[in-house]
C-alpha cells in the first residue's frame, strides 16, 4: 500500500513541474519594446527647434517604440538632411539603418554610413552617433574622409553636425599636399 501512493506522489509532481512558465518568454510577449507602437512605411519625419526644421529623415521603414526609453528604427535604407536656420541644406547623411533614442536627442547610424558636406567633402564609415542637443557627430569606428586635399583615414572622428569641422582622433597613412595648398582654413 505504501508503493502506491509514492508512485501516486511522484507522477502528480511531475506533471506540476513540467507546466512551469519561462518568465523570459512571458516578458517577451507582453513587453511594449518589443513590438513596434506605429510602422510607417516610406516614410519622412521632419525634427524642428522652435518651430525650425533642422533635420529631414525618410526611411523605406520607419518603426515607433514605446516604454521608458521610447525610440523609431529606421530600416531599409535612411536618408537625414540636415539644416541651416534658413532651411537650407548643409549637410546630409546616409546609411543602412538607424535608431532615433527621443529621450536623449540621440541617433546612431550604422551600415555602410555616409555623410556629405557643401564642400563637397564625403565621410565614410560603418557607425555613426549624432547627439541633437550638442550638435556634434561622432564615431569610434575607422572613417575615410575624401576632400579636395586628398583622402584621409584613421579611427574615431568628432564633427560638428554640418560636417564642416572635424578632427580625426586617430589619423593613419601619409598625408600629402601642395605647398600652396593648405588644409587647414584660414
Amino acid at each position: 500500500m505504501i508503493k502506491k501512493i509514492l508512485l501516486y506522489g511522484s507522477v502528480i509532481t511531475l506533471s506540476f513541474s513540467s507546466c512551469k512558465n519561462d518568465m523570459k518568454e512571458i516578458r517577451a510577449i507582453t513587453d511594449d519594446n518589443t513590438s513596434a507602437l506605429q510602422t510607417n512605411l516610406d516614410a519622412t519625419y521632419e525634427f524642428t527647434e522652435k518651430g525650425v526644421v533642422k533635420n529631414r529623415i525618410h526611411a523605406a521603414r520607419l518603426d515607433q517604440y514605446g516604454g521608458e526609453n521610447p525610440y523609431v528604427e529606421a530600416t531599409g535604407g535612411l536618408q537625414m538632411t540636415f539644416f541651416d536656420s534658413a532651411f537650407v541644406e548643409v549637410a546630409s547623411l546616409a546609411s543602412d539603418a538607424g535608431t532615433f533614442y527621443q529621450k536623449e536627442k540621440r541617433m546612431i547610424a550604422w551600415g555602410n554610413v555616409v555623410l556629405g558636406n557643401t564642400k563637397g567633402e564625403k565621410l565614410e564609415t560603418s557607425r555613426l552617433v549624432y547627439e541633437q542637443d550638442s550638435a556634434r557627430i561622432s564615431s569610434d569606428q575607422f572613417v575615410k574622409i575624401t576632400s579636395g586635399y586628398g583622402v584621409f583615414y584613421g579611427k574615431g572622428l568628432i564633427a560638428n553636425e554640418n560636417f564642416t569641422e572635424y578632427k580625426i582622433l586617430q589619423p593613419t597613412g601619409d598625408i600629402y599636399f601642395e605647398e600652396s595648398q593648405s588644409p587647414i582654413p584660414e
